[in-house]
C-alpha cells in the first residue's frame, strides 16, 4: 500500500468527517465496498489512492460537499462542513480559496520573507560600517530597521497574511525600510 495511504489513515479520515464508510464513498465517488477493503487493508487503485490523498485537502472536499453534498443525510453533511470550513482558507472578499490560489500566496510569503531577509542582511552589513567609522548614531538607525523588519517577518509567515490585501500590506512596510536602508546608505557615502 501506498506509504501514505494506509488502512489505518483511510479510517482516521473518515472519522475525522464524521462520514460512514458509505456516505465517504458517496461523497468521494468511489464505491462503498472498495472503501470497505481499503479500510481492511486491500491497496487502494492508484486513482482511488489520489482520491483518497485528495480527500486529505479541506479545499478538496469542499468542492466534494459543493458537487455530492446531496447525497449524504443533513447530519452527515453537517459533519464534513464543520471541519472543512473550520480548515480551508478564504480570500479578502469571503470566497473559498483553491487550492492554487492558496500556492500562489505561500509562494508570495515565501519571496516576502526572502526580501526582509536581506533588508535585514544590508541593514547589518551597514550598521557593522558605521560601527567601523565610529558613528553610533547611524548604527542605532540601522539596528532599530532591523528591529523593525524582524518584527514584520512573524506576520509574513503567519496564516493570517494568506491574503493579496496582507501580503501587499507587508509588502508596503518591507519595502519602506528598504527604502529607508537605501536612503540611509546613500546620505553615508
Amino acid at each position: 500500500m501506498n506509504s501514505d495511504i494506509t488502512s489505518q489513515s483511510i479510517i482516521a479520515l473518515r472519522k475525522k468527517y464524521g462520514l460512514s464508510q458509505q456516505a465517504f464513498a458517496q461523497l468521494l465517488g468511489i464505491g462503498a465496498a472498495s472503501i470497505n477493503r481499503y479500510e481492511n487493508g486491500v491497496t487502494p487503485t492508484k486513482a482511488n489512492a489520489n482520491l483518497l490523498r485528495a480527500a486529505m485537502i479541506p479545499e478538496f472536499m469542499a468542492g466534494c460537499l459543493e458537487r455530492e453534498g446531496d447525497k449524504l443525510s443533513a447530519r452527515q453533511r453537517e459533519s464534513v462542513e464543520k471541519v472543512v470550513y473550520a480548515e480551508v482558507t478564504f480570500d479578502d472578499e469571503g470566497a473559498l480559496m483553491d487550492v492554487n490560489e492558496i500556492y500562489t500566496l505561500t509562494l508570495q510569503q515565501e519571496v516576502l520573507n526572502e526580501k526582509a531577509w536581506g533588508v535585514i542582511a544590508e541593514a547589518s552589513r551597514l550598521r557593522a560600517e558605521a560601527l567601523d567609522r565610529g558613528d553610533q548614531g547611524l548604527a542605532m538607525v540601522y539596528e532599530d530597521i532591523e528591529l523593525q523588519v524582524a518584527k514584520v517577518i512573524p506576520q509574513v509567515l503567519s496564516n493570517d497574511s494568506l491574503s493579496p490585501v496582507a501580503l501587499g500590506e507587508l509588502r508596503g512596510r518591507i519595502d519602506g525600510l528598504q527604502r529607508l536602508v537605501d536612503h540611509r546608505a546613500s546620505k553615508a557615502a
